[in-house]
């Protein structure tokens, strides 16, 4: 059977990094993300003679996930892996955070990692597939960090949903991990830094945080994601792997 694997959050970053990654280890990828950008790095794939197709929704809308889990099974074939990376932050301390931030918040990080697990094990289930999920929380997962409530608390809710999916799935062959990276150069993360005060400052504490002393590139996390969505990894369920340079380990 080929590999045939949605990822959420694909218009770029570690998304896309996994996106392109996975097709030169033999998958064929569907591509989900809220910006237009998705098609282009579809295109760019399709153009090196990979497979795949890209969808613009909002992991927040059910239907549209259902839908393109049923497009992709239609286009690419039966579906065997979810990778969950799209997310969103805000920041700034409880005080000062809306009801709106908060539930926006939680809404694409716990809740679009919910749907999409759930539509994805349907499928799995539906064709008798073992298939693979790698879903990304945080570092913001595993400690608390100041100005990040609703980040914390999302990334969080992500870890013990996947453990609570790979035990129960776990007889039907269905596996569920979850990676969790440190700081890592993406546009999300130039954003955070230009709306601190002092975003070199900012940038320097992030750095500093980590024992290696730099922030990650993509494709760092993107190996990670590959090793726990494949057979190799085949005895490892309900795993968080941290990708995080040290941060958690001091």
């Amino acid at each position: 059977m080929s590999n045939i694997t949605i990822l959420t959050g694909a218009g770029g970053g570690i998304g896309a990094e996994t996106g392109r990654l996975l097709v030169t280890r033999g998958h064929a990828v569907a591509l989900l993300d809220r910006s237009p950008a998705v098609h282009d790095v579809a295109a760019a794939i399709r153009d090196a003679g990979g497979r795949a197709i890209s969808v613009v929704l909002d992991v927040v809308d059910e239907a549209a996930v259902e839908a393109a889990v049923r497009q992709t099974h239609d286009e690419l074939g039966v579906v065997t892996g979810l990778v969950n990376c799209a997310a969103t932050m805000t920041t700034g301390p409880i005080t000062e955070t809306t009801l709106e931030d908060w539930n926006r918040v939680m809404a694409v990080n716990s809740t679009g990692t919910f749907l999409t697990c759930k539509h994805v094990i349907r499928s799995f289930v539906a064709s008798g597939t073992a298939g693979s999920i790698v879903n990304l929380s945080s570092i913001s997962g595993w400690v608390g960090l100041p100005n990040q409530p609703a980040y914390c608390a999302s990334k969080g809710a992500v870890v013990q949903l996947t453990r609570q999916i790979a035990s129960e799935f776990a007889q039907l062959g269905i596996r569920c991990n979850v990676v969790s990276p440190g700081s890592v150069e993406t546009d999300q993360l130039r954003g955070y830094l230009a709306a601190q005060s002092d975003p070199a400052a900012a940038e320097q504490a992030l750095i500093d945080g980590h024992p290696v002393k730099r922030i990650a590139a993509a494709a760092e996390i993107s190996t990670a994601i590959a090793f726990l969505l494949s057979a190799e990894a085949s005895f490892v369920t309900g795993a968080d792997l941290p990708v995080d340079g040290g941060f958690t380990a001091v």
